[in-house]
């Protein structure tokens, strides 16, 4: 059966939730640097952001929201003025996570003390 998390301390190993949640959190991080980025840069052109759905189709805004479940809510074409915000707030977020589960690996990988 898996391990739970912090099981590994002592084996020079880190978890495998560790593991996976530092990875889904830098692809996170990477994501929402990488629109950041695209949608800033657009802007200082003063061009509208070419942002395109899933179907390819233009949008005039972002979306923000609960993508699945019974109480599934999507807000569509947030304005940019909006959405910055809360994209920044994402990525301190996610760099803040990042830095507390490398912490959380260190001591996981750590090996235990003789006589512990």
């Amino acid at each position: 059966p898996p391990l739970a998390r912090g099981t590994h301390m002592g084996t020079g190993l880190i978890s495998k939730d560790t593991a996976t949640d530092i990875a889904l959190a830098y692809r996170e991080l990477e994501a929402a640097t990488k629109l950041l980025a695209e949608i800033e840069e657009t802007r200082s052109r003063h061009e509208a952001p070419d942002i395109r759905d899933a179907f390819g189709r233009q949008v005039t805004g972002l979306q923000l929201g609960v993508p699945s479940g019974n109480s599934s809510h999507r807000l569509f074409n947030v304005p940019w003025e909006i959405a910055k915000p809360v994209i920044e707030t994402h990525i301190a977020t996610q760099r803040a996570k990042i830095a507390a589960l490398s912490q959380m690996a260190v001591i996981e990988a750590s090996p235990t003390p003789t006589g512990a």
